[in-house]
């Protein structure tokens, strides 16, 4: 019987491609011939989360590479995905790959780090650090100088971690991933890290932009926030002038943040770089997510809505969609009307849903993005599809018994009327919405990494 080693190359890694990553770390060990070919496909493609992460968050119409999904290397240990992040067993599993490339990590040398970087290509991560880890999250990923794909979930780094990890980033010269096609992020993504990703938007086809900014927790707990912005403006007793903090911005224009509970609010990470958005000529697929502001007359509303940082997201999509329509074959929207954690208590996510959809956020929309859409003598080349999340309520989730008058589908039927006699196909959904904590104004753990969970699951 002929030993499995003296197959030829090809054989073997056709063999071995049919085992999960975490089932190849037994052969690998067995020579350095299957060494040096399973180590480039563990370390090629990585799936930093459980199996089913993608079906399970993202809409069924928006599974366009469900077939390359059955194909991913799942470093987690072959058990489903959990949403529960206390239940993970793969709960730290990105904690440990960061560890790797840490220059302070004892055991593997410069060299080798090196070299397991170079195989990196494709890597999709629930991105969870915090200071324990001692890790430059953004500076290792900035070193994977193959990437082509990245794809990255963020939930908030708790105390000074965030901040710490920034700095160690800013303080370093990277060098473009020159390679990078494909770049989705959601969640707390600091902007320097985005505008580093996108400077080679030249070469980028598919966009998916779903940042979040700082959160801002309430002055009602512990006395402070623990969060607040840097240079934001609070408000200065008339006779005490002087009692502003340190740091505080005098700006007639800045906000002003001293208020119960701060709304979360989206990341207009590329607004002050439309020289590098007119950068964007192989775009194929853009896909942008912001929070926004719900019905005025839902009887929950306390919070404080940055309408600032919401008409700078609304003016960066519609940069975006100019930049790139030219080349644009699916776009998608998606908007998240946001809720306090305990207005769970009195609706359900659906209910929400379909009765607060057209508030001053869906309003903001009309007036600042949708003009993008509906210029005239504007073209549409390549588009085969537009996707809405969040915009409209579709008619079928209105049932026969209630007492509530179905609103027509607005932004639906102005785009159907924009783009269908050109052959594009339009949808629209009811979309998810965030729930956020006030007391540190973060949104809920766990989700998409955008304040989403999927609720159609126990609905339908």
């Amino acid at each position: 019987m002929a030993r499995l080693d003296s197959f030829a190359n090809e054989l073997l890694c056709h063999i071995f491609s049919f085992l999960q990553p975490f089932d190849l770390v037994s052969p690998m060990r067995v020579n350095k011939l299957f060494h040096g070919l399973i180590e480039p496909m563990i370390w090629t493609k990585l799936e930093l989360h459980g199996p089913g992460y993608h079906e399970y968050y993202q809409y069924p119409e928006e599974l366009v590479d469900s077939e390359s999904l059955q194909k991913r290397n799942y470093l987690a240990t072959g058990t489903d995905y959990n949403p529960d992040p206390n239940e993970r067993e793969y709960s730290d599993l990105t904690g440990r790959f960061l560890r790797v490339f840490n220059e302070s990590e004892e055991g593997v040398s410069p060299v080798r780090r090196m070299a397991l970087a170079e195989h990196v290509r494709f890597l999709c991560a629930d991105l969870t650090y915090d200071d324990e880890d001692d890790t430059d999250p953004w500076g290792i990923i900035a070193g994977f100088s193959n990437l082509e794909h990245l794809e990255l979930t963020v939930p908030w780094a708790w105390g000074d971690t965030f901040d710490t990890a920034l700095e160690a980033f800013a303080s370093k010269e990277h060098r473009p991933l020159a390679k990078l096609r494909t770049i989705r992020l959601r969640g707390y993504v600091p902007k320097e890290f985005v505008q580093f990703v996108c400077q080679g938007a030249a070469g980028i086809t598919d966009l998916e932009l779903a940042a979040l900014d700082r959160p801002i927790g309430s002055n009602n707990h512990a006395g402070k926030r623990v969060n607040p912005p840097p240079g934001t403006k609070t408000k200065v007793d008339s006779d005490d002038e002087d009692s502003a903090s340190d740091g505080e911005s005098e700006d007639d224009d800045a906000e002003d943040f001293d208020e119960e509970a701060i709304a979360p609010r989206g990341l207009p990470a590329l607004l002050d770089k439309i020289d590098l958005i007119g950068q964007f000529s192989s775009l194929t697929r853009l896909s942008l997510a912001r929070p926004t502001q719900s019905a005025e007359d839902a009887d929950y509303r306390d919070e404080y809505v940055s309408v600032k940082s919401d008409l700078a997201i609304l003016q960066e999509w519609a940069a975006l969609i100019r930049a790139t329509r030219g080349m644009l074959e699916h776009l998608i929207l998606e908007q998240r009307p946001f809720a306090e954690e305990i207005e769970q208590d009195s609706t359900g996510d659906r209910e929400f849903l379909v009765f607060y959809p057209y508030g001053p956020g869906y309003d903001r929309f009309v007036e600042h993005t949708l003009p993008a859409l509906l210029e005239e003598g504007a073209e549409w080349p390549r588009l085969k599809s537009v996707r809405l999340y969040g915009f409209d309520v579709p008619a079928e989730y209105y049932s026969d018994d209630s007492d509530q008058t179905p609103e027509p589908q607005r932004l639906l039927a102005i785009l159907e009327a924009r783009f269908k006699p050109r052959g594009v196909e339009v949808r629209s959904g009811l979309g998810r919405r965030m729930i956020y904590e006030d007391d540190d104004g973060t949104i809920r753990s766990g989700g998409d990494g955008f304040g989403g969970i999927r609720f159609e699951l126990e609905d339908d």
